[in-house]
Formats: C-alpha cells, structure tokens, sequence
C-alpha cells in the first residue's frame, strides 16, 4: 500500500475534505453562530464597512474570505458551505503535505491527513472564528517548522502573515501561540 502514488492519496483528501465539510455543514443550524458571516459578508458585498458601519464579533478576516465566493456564486447557502470547504480541504493538504515533511510515510500521512479532515471544520461546517484562528495558527506552526528546517525566505515571510489572519480572526488561541513561536524565535 506504500507505492501508492502520493498524488493518488492528494485527491482523495482533496475530495472528501470538501464533500464532508459540505455535507455536515448543512446538517442543522446554530442561528447565531452559523449566519454571523453569512450576514456581515452580504454587508460588504453592498459596500457597508465592517467597524464603521456596522459591528461585527470577529476582526473581519473571514467577511473577507467569504467575499469572493459570495461575488462569484452568489449569496447563497451553497456558496457560504463552499469557502469552509475549500478551506478545510486547503488545512488537510497543508496537513498531508507538513506530515511527509517530519518523513511520514504516504500512508500514515494519509491516514492522520484523513482524521484532521473529519475533525478540523466539519464539526461546525461553516466559516467560525474560534476554528479559523486556530486553523490560521497550525498552518502559521507548520511554516515555522518549515521555515526553521530549511531556512526558507518564503515560508519565514509567510509566518507573519498567517499570524495577522489568525489574530484578525480571533485573538485567542492566536495570541498564545504567536507569543509563544515569537520567544522562540527570540531566543
């Protein structure tokens, strides 16, 4: 089972990642916390400015992250489900990918690639601020592993950046974490 081409493991992941998120995510409704964004990128898709024209719980980054979906497929149900799923297939590549980095083989890389997949955005199914920091946060660790291992420009330049996305989403667990990974990097 370990010749199995690793591009052959990346779809399948890249397909149940998206399929499983889309269909737990239109499996009941939290009013308040399942169409917070949905609300809010309407908003921004008419132009009303998060902050200055209307109050919002979270530091916009998912507003934003919704926006295109919502200008390209419409404002619809379909369109919401369809950026936490693009989302949660993007965290089980990056996953896949940080696994074969520690010199996983494609199996076990698979396998926990697979789990993460079923556990990471499926629990709540649509764009949510507590998941998105901490999603934001691992991919920000995984650069950090990457970017210390290799010294790579790119990934050290990306660091911050995942970082401000994880802060802006929800400042904890981000604010650990970055204080942490920045003691780390200062000693």
């Amino acid at each position: 089972m370990n010749k199995i081409s690793p591009y052959f493991f990346l779809v399948f992941l890249i397909i149940f990642s998206f399929s499983i998120n889309f269909y737990y995510g239109s499996r009941g409704v939290l009013a308040v916390d399942t169409f917070s964004h949905f609300d809010s990128t309407y908003k921004l898709l008419n132009g009303i400015i998060p902050f200055r024209d209307f109050w919002v719980i979270s530091g916009g980054i998912i507003d934003y992250l919704q926006l295109p979906f919502f200008y390209f497929f419409g404002v619809n149900w379909t369109s919401y489900l369809a950026q936490s799923s693009f989302f949660n297939c993007c965290l089980t590549i990056a996953t896949f990918f940080f696994l074969k980095k520690i010199e996983l083989d494609n199996v076990n890389s698979f396998l926990y690639s697979f789990c993460f997949s079923v556990l990471a955005n499926p629990s709540m199914g649509t764009p949510f601020i507590d998941h998105y920091s901490a999603f934001f946060s691992l991919l920000g660790l995984y650069c950090f592993y990457g970017a210390i291992q290799n010294n790579n420009f790119f990934l050290w330049f990306l660091l911050p950046i995942l970082f401000f996305l994880a802060f802006f989403s929800k400042q904890t667990p981000a604010s650990y974490i970055i204080i942490s990974i920045s003691l780390m990097i200062f000693f």
